[in-house]
């Protein structure tokens, strides 16, 4: 005799009605107590005032750091020029890649940014070479590994 995958549904087991009417009533009780339903107060959450104090200010980038961002900038979109040009992996790259690659570690670094500021070009440089092993290798020795909580951020 065959039977239908749907025919074991009458036989599964199921909460008594009283158990099942406990964890409803457990549920209701949690949700009441997690809404804060108990202190009508009219006061706002705690958590809304201490997610305010922690927002940073935006950044204020001087003149050799918005000239450094704005060459940084030009050089990763050539460095995407180059890499759509590129089918496959290679270690050294395209012709003047890595030079390119170098040239925007320079300017990362002679700009003295702020950490987030520098992370993130970091980040755009990194994913516009990722078909050049020496450029990705470069790039990688120059990011920030333990300074991300010592430093200030902005933005």
């Amino acid at each position: 005799m065959t039977r239908s995958p749907g025919a074991n549904l009458d036989q599964m087991s199921r909460l008594p009605l009283p158990a099942a009417g406990a964890l409803v009533l457990a549920a209701a009780v949690l949700a009441l107590a997690a809404a804060g339903c108990s202190n009508g107060g009219g006061h706002r959450a705690a958590t809304v005032t201490a997610s305010t104090q922690e927002t940073s200010a935006a950044c204020k980038l001087d003149r050799a750091q918005r000239r450094g961002v704005a060459r940084a900038r030009a050089d990763i979109r050539s460095l995407q020029r180059i890499e759509a040009r590129m089918q496959t992996f290679s270690v050294r790259g395209a012709p003047g890649q890595e030079q390119l690659t170098g040239k925007v570690i320079l300017d990362l670094g002679s700009a003295h940014l702020p950490l987030n500021v520098y992370s993130s070009l970091l980040h755009r440089a990194k994913a516009a070479v990722r078909l050049c092993g020496d450029c990705s290798t470069g790039l990688e020795t120059v990011e920030p590994v333990l300074g991300t909580r010592a430093h200030q951020r902005c933005g």
